[in-house]
């Protein structure tokens, strides 16, 4: 666990400057790792602070995490230089897109994971015509979301499928350790009585 929480710390050091500017920006990008990042930050503090004791279950969630935002962000940072030439902002005008292709790489493991027998060739069309959508700096249409969610259903047809991704589960272990991910920034308008 100790060589895991010191890979997460350099980790975190090389990248939370840009988990900080897709959090300064609301991207959705910032709220897909939200769950992971802050359950593996919680747990690096507790572990390294005594609070808490490593276990073999932590020693799983944390390798997971690491490996699942590791790939994630590696995953975003090639669409960030290769389409958009370092250009953040540029990005975050794609953002949903990339989102939308991370979604269906994270479903397309989790169908091969249960066995499922979807429609490889749908999903593959899916894929290639977001892909287009980052190459051509095309405007995205603004059923991109109910159009996905279309060719996903489709896809998968009339097989019985509960998609638990890394996401869901690390929100659930945020839940239970009382992490609330939804915790907004309070604004104060006015004078503080």
């Amino acid at each position: 666990m100790e060589q895991l929480i010191k890979e997460f710390i350099a980790w975190n050091k090389e990248n939370a400057a840009f988990y900080s500017e897709l959090k300064e920006h609301d991207s959705c990008l910032y709220h897909r790792f939200k769950p992971v990042y802050e359950v593996l930050g919680h747990l690096e503090s507790e572990i390294t602070a005594g609070t808490l004791a490593a276990s073999d279950d932590l020693d799983r969630i944390f390798a997971v995490g690491m490996e699942y935002l590791n790939e994630q962000f590696q995953t975003v940072r090639l669409y960030l230089e290769n389409n958009f030439q370092g250009d953040l902002h540029a990005l975050l005008h794609y953002d949903l897109i990339i989102n939308a292709l991370l979604y269906v790489e994270d479903l397309r493991y989790e169908l091969i994971e249960q066995k499922i027998n979807a429609d490889e060739a749908a999903l593959g069309k899916l894929v290639e015509e977001l892909e287009t959508l980052l190459e051509t700096k095309n405007t995205i249409p603004k059923n991109i979301k109910i159009y996905v969610d279309d060719v996903v259903f489709r896809a998968i047809g009339d097989k019985k499928f509960t998609f638990n991704g890394i996401i869901d589960i690390f929100a659930s272990i945020a839940d239970t350790l009382g992490l609330d991910l939804d915790e907004e920034e309070e604004v104060l308008l006015g004078k503080d009585i």
